[in-house]
């Protein structure tokens, strides 16, 4: 199955188009506040650089955070006019899910990613992964180390957490674990398209492709200016 894929939840984004599981063609950069007007060329450019167009692609993935609010909607938006002026099906994984896909071959068991969720948090989740599988076992959130700790604690066994750890302080999550876990600090894991690639179609085999209309990013918790003002910006 030919895949374009796209991820957007951190500063660094990514296009993949995959075929059967392996990357043709992709791009990753940083992009700081230029996403929007970028992401669409660069998806073309993906095609261009793998002799593909669109009319080839069979399945649009697309990671749906939790991530920078901004960044997720661009991704989101970019997916679904992709999929619905082609008439392709799509589908929207969890941007820490795809973390834990890419790093399924270096830890297992219990897991946490985390992304920066600035303020002081993190966003996580908690998975149990195995070389061929992701299971989540707790749904996305965001919390201070702290609160992620006493989480952990709760899960039913030591976890490893790994993830945006160059922005996030590892010893301060480390301390705030003590026994509930061991920081996996080896380098920067961020969410890349091709796992959302992978994943995605494993998915479409099994459950189909999600409903254009209500698929959302994954916010987590609300807007700064959504708790500043106190009002629903209808993002969730």
């Amino acid at each position: 199955m030919l895949v374009l894929a796209v991820e957007t939840g951190t500063e660094r984004a990514s296009a993949v188009l995959a075929e059967d599981g392996a990357e043709l063609a992709a791009w990753r950069e940083v992009t700081h506040h230029d996403l929007c007007r970028r992401l669409a060329p660069e998806v073309r450019a993906v095609l261009r650089g793998a002799a593909r167009g669109f009319e080839d692609v069979e399945l649009v993935a697309v990671g749906l955070g939790p991530g920078a609010f901004t960044a997720l909607r661009v991704g989101l938006a970019t997916a679904k006019a992709m999929a619905m002026a082609r008439e392709i099906p799509l589908v929207g994984i969890s941007s820490l899910a795809a973390m834990c896909w890419q790093m399924r071959g270096q830890v297992s068991g219990l897991v946490c990613p985390v992304l920066d969720a600035r303020r002081g948090e993190v966003y996580a989740a908690i998975y149990r992964v195995t070389e061929s599988t992701v299971e989540r076992l707790a749904a996305e959130f965001a919390a201070r180390p702290e609160e992620l700790a006493r989480r952990l604690r709760h899960a039913g066994g030591a976890a490893t957490v790994f993830g945006e750890l160059d922005r996030i302080p590892g010893e301060d999550i480390a301390r705030a674990l003590g026994d509930a876990g061991t920081v996996w600090s080896q380098r920067t894991v961020l969410p890349d398209a091709l796992a959302v690639a992978q994943l995605a179609s494993r998915r479409y085999a099994t459950s189909g492709a999600d409903d254009l209309a209500s698929l959302r990013p994954i916010y987590v918790r609300k807007s700064y200016a959504e708790e500043r003002f106190d009002i629903d910006l209808g993002l969730r």
